[in-house]
């Protein structure tokens, strides 16, 4: 998982002006043990930054995206994309009920990835590895403590 100085340093080893708000939303997603969205990295800034626009969320993530430091994984399931700040090879277990993204780690995906490379001399930027499931906490899904159904929030 990347750390808010690995974040920021990657940002600054690019070019990117490190201004309070990049700062922030660094340390925000590199705090953070789930796989936010740039909306719920958003509404966890905005009360202490209130100038933080949403624009410059996406904008921030997408250059860390660019720059490889953090993966774009695409939606689990809610139409939202969620980030990534975990780039060493694993599993993403999505679940489909709550959206929530849990990381599984694998030998089998890291041998995977050499075995890639190899077949193809290439060096590999990345892969993703994603199963969806039911709930990842209970075994029936309409008892998800993280639920938008039995909670009304979104992430």
């Amino acid at each position: 998982m990347a750390t808010q100085s690995e974040l920021t340093g990657a940002l600054r080893e690019a070019g990117f002006r490190l201004t309070p708000q990049r700062t922030a939303i660094c340390a925000a997603l590199a705090a953070r043990e789930d796989h936010p969205t740039a909306q719920s990295i958003h509404e966890e800034l905005k009360q202490e930054y209130e100038s933080l626009s949403l624009t410059t969320v996406y904008q921030t993530l997408d250059s860390l995206v660019r720059i490889g430091a953090i993966r774009n994984l695409g939606t689990a399931g809610d139409d939202s994309v969620h980030y990534e700040p975990n780039i060493e090879p694993h599993i993403n277990l999505a679940c489909l009920t709550c959206h929530r993204i849990r990381d599984l780690e694998s030998t089998a995906v890291r041998e995977l990835e050499r075995e890639v490379a190899q077949a193809t001399g290439s060096n590999v930027l990345s892969g993703r590895v994603v199963y969806y499931s039911d709930c990842l906490v209970e075994s029936d899904p309409g008892k998800c403590p993280y639920s938008q159904a039995r909670t009304g929030v979104t992430e």
